[in-house]
């Protein structure tokens, strides 16, 4: 079964700067992340700075920039993005609000996408950002039938999605 491996960047040193590369405090991060890292078949990451700088860092290169892994937040997702605490705060959101639930649903095929382009076998890194990670996370746990509980995930933090026949198949919690 391939296996993606998607990440949220590492802290980046201005947060009022789309454009900014990563904090000191980041690429110690990344560096520690580099340290236990698997090997990658594929790495990709955003178009942001921060996201390429980042996957550059843990897998040593970066193959591709995927545009699908910067997708419009929008809507009340965004607007709340720094008071979501928890997954089940994301999970509210999703029950709550169609644009947040349609978000998620259009950001997993990106990510089936992405893993479609490795072998049966292996891994993918993918470097994205925190809320377009979150929803559609807590929408695999609900398909997967597994509890939504934890910490939103944090610089570094992601998600491993285990993936058989192009569907999703397991999930866990990746913690930098």
């Amino acid at each position: 079964m391939p296996v993606l491996d998607i990440r949220r960047h590492a802290q980046r040193r201005s947060i009022d700067d789309q454009q900014s590369a990563l904090s000191t405090a980041g690429i110690a991060m990344c560096e520690k992340l580099a340290k236990s890292a698997p090997k990658y078949a594929l790495v990709v990451s955003s178009p942001l700075p921060r996201a390429k700088e980042t996957a550059q860092r843990i897998a040593g290169r970066l193959d591709a920039v995927e545009p699908g892994l910067l997708p419009d937040l929008g809507g009340e997702a965004a607007q709340l993005f720094g008071e979501m605490r928890t997954l089940a705060d994301w999970e509210r959101l999703i029950v709550r609000d169609a644009t947040a639930r349609t978000f998620a649903d259009e950001q997993l095929p990106v990510w089936a996408r992405i893993v479609a382009r490795a072998g049966e076998k292996d891994r993918v890194l993918a470097v994205s950002h925190g809320g377009i990670i979150d929803l559609p996370a807590v929408l695999l746990m609900q398909l997967l039938r597994m509890p939504v509980d934890g910490p939103s995930l944090s610089y570094g933090d992601g998600i491993s999605v285990s993936y058989a026949k192009a569907a999703p198949k397991a999930l866990t919690i990746l913690r930098a």
